[in-house]
């Protein structure tokens, strides 16, 4: 960023808020542009539910869970000095959710064992969101299920490779093959290439790892963490 690059970093953006502090700095000064590897809001099905939910007026309530699967005891996702589960893996579904529901405004969370995560996120219009990223389980279930009741509908997707929609006592199925790597690249090659308008810009991506880090204090100091 100090030499005026174009930079791409995989998820996450940083390990700690200081990190993210000198990041801040350089973007402060920098000519180049920063593009967070946060795929999954480029998926299409989550395109989809975006359109579906912008469309249903008022607050909405998220669920997403996750059946993350056991780790060895040396895998980098279990070292805290790497970042850990939450800051290595659950910033995706918490970007997720500040892609559907906007600005987080106030969370908590709790950690059951080793590697299992409950967290819930207000939103700034009164919307909610609560993660569940668990270790036990079985590995037959699918990884990530997410559910959202809004007005008059609700949305459910699995894998993001299946999307429902049930409005008007009806149920609309969608199925999709992606996570969206491809269309978040081809989306950042566009900004490079083309000059369209940056796919996630530095504000969204530092707001998603603020609140990740927030989720890591809430545990750590056991108390509900104000955003605002």
């Amino acid at each position: 960023l100090k030499a005026g690059k174009q930079v791409f970093v995989e998820k996450p953006l940083c390990l700690t808020e200081a990190e993210l502090a000198e990041i801040d700095a350089a973007m402060a000064e920098t000519s180049g542009s920063l593009m967070v590897g946060f795929n999954r809001r480029f998926a299409p099905a989550a395109v989809d539910m975006k359109k579906w939910l912008d469309a249903a007026p008022g607050a909405k309530v998220m669920s997403y869970q996750v059946c993350a699967g056991v780790l060895a005891a040396d895998h980098w996702y279990a070292d805290p000095a790497q970042g850990g589960r939450i800051i290595g893996e659950a910033c995706h579904m918490l970007d997720f959710a500040c892609f559907m529901l906007g600005r987080p405004v106030r969370v908590s969370a709790q950690k059951t064992g080793a590697a299992s995560v409950s967290a819930q996120v207000e939103f700034a219009d009164g919307s909610t969101f609560q993660l569940i990223s668990s270790a036990e389980g079985d590995s037959a279930f699918p990884k990530e299920s997410i559910r959202v009741f809004a007005n008059g509908l609700v949305a459910e997707c699995e894998n993001f490779m299946r999307l429902t929609v049930w409005k008007s006592r009806r149920a609309k199925v969608s199925k999709h093959a992606s996570k969206g790597h491809a269309e978040e690249m081809a989306a950042w090659l566009a900004f490079l290439k083309d000059g369209k308008p940056h796919p996630l810009p530095d504000a969204q991506a530092r707001q998603s790892m603020r609140l990740t880090f927030a989720v890591i204090r809430a545990i750590r100091e056991n108390r509900t963490i104000d955003l605002t």
